[in-house]
């Protein structure tokens, strides 16, 4: 089982610095936003890491900003297109109810961070991000 939360990093330039970060004790910890930056810094010679320009673009000042680097991360993979096999109620909250409307169209953020079925009317953007309030920390397998 992954869990997935903000850790601060530990020695180098960023040292201090907060990340989203993925995994467990058998595979190891991972980096999950500021991701390209950080395998940048990884991939340079050893003797080189610290001097390497990528490292200004990792981790954040606050865990609240990498919460939020990981929701926009994560909200860049929203899908509005899927499809469910049977027809289910819109999910949508709309005035105190939820809109209940029948669909077979959801909007999801793979691989598994969100996924409801929502009417033509409320399967947008601005609709998934009031309703989700992910990432959060959470553990699982896919």
């Amino acid at each position: 089982m992954q869990q997935h939360t903000v850790q601060q990093l530990e020695g180098g330039p960023r040292s201090g610095k907060y990340v989203y970060t993925g995994g467990n004790r058998r595979i190891g910890r991972y980096v999950e936003c500021c991701a390209e930056p950080y395998l940048t810094v990884m991939a340079s010679p050893a003797e080189e890491r610290d001097a390497c320009p990528a490292w200004q673009d990792i981790g954040h000042d606050t865990a609240a900003d990498a919460y939020a680097h990981m929701r926009t991360v994560l909200l860049a993979k929203l899908d509005l297109g899927g499809h469910l096999a049977d027809w289910s109620g819109c999910t949508a909250p709309v005035g105190g109810r939820i809109c209940d409307e029948p669909t077979k169209r959801i909007a999801r953020i793979p691989p598994m961070h969100f996924q409801e079925p929502l009417c033509d009317k409320h399967r947008t953007q601005d609709t998934v991000e009031a309703m989700w309030d992910g990432p959060g920390d959470w553990s699982g397998s896919w």
